[in-house]
């Protein structure tokens, strides 16, 4: 099957998905069984928007459409939307205030971020964090949670197929300004839990 078919059918399953999904977001409001479907139906369709931006670069990687870009109410605004389980709550922390603007490809960082909040949201205890922050010249945003930190076993008992870190990567990767690349890094949070880190120059 050609590269460009494969591409076509993928996109069509990923339509379909979003169908059943907005289906399943009204079912859940009326039967509260329905909710944890139509939760594991967000996440499908996810790690195949996931998997069509990996496999949509070229070559050469991802290529960013850079735009000027408010980080505080970009993460506000995801902190609203995201879709996540029902659990840890998210706060949003931004103090010391992040840089009043940067220039990034919002729809890539968010599909970044959304990766790593539901990955926090697997592990998490009690809290996720959201933030941003200037660093070394180039813009941190962060997804913390307090759960029982690296190397941990998954609580949900889900498989991982490691398509979240990998989209991370390549997203970061996508971010030049010269000389410097984005890049992230998943560490121990001080206190315990996991950090995420996505550095943009």
């Amino acid at each position: 099957m050609s590269r460009e078919l494969t591409g076509l059918l993928v996109h069509d399953l990923k339509n379909q998905l979003g169908h059943l999904e907005a289906e399943l977001a009204v079912l859940g409001q009326q039967v509260p069984a329905v909710a944890a479907a139509h939760q594991h139906c967000a996440q499908l369709r996810q790690r195949l928007v996931a998997y069509l931006t990996i496999y949509g670069g070229d070559e050469r990687g991802l290529v960013a459409q850079l735009e000027d870009e408010s980080p505080a109410a970009f993460l506000a605004s995801l902190a609203q939307l995201a879709s996540r389980p029902e659990g840890a709550p998210l706060a949003l922390v931004l103090e010391p205030p992040p840089p009043p603007f940067w220039y990034f490809d919002a729809r890539l960082v968010r599909l970044a971020l959304e990766a790593a909040l539901h990955n926090a949201w697997r592990f998490a205890r009690t809290q996720v964090w959201l933030s941003a922050q200037a660093q070394s010249g180039g813009l941190l945003l962060v997804v913390e949670d307090d759960g029982a930190g690296l190397g941990a076993k998954d609580p949900s008992a889900q498989s991982s197929t490691g398509l979240g870190m990998a989209l991370c990567a390549a997203v970061a990767r996508a971010h030049r300004r010269e000389a410097l690349v984005g890049r992230v890094s998943l560490v121990p949070r001080p206190g315990g839990g996991t950090r995420f880190e996505l550095w943009l120059p």
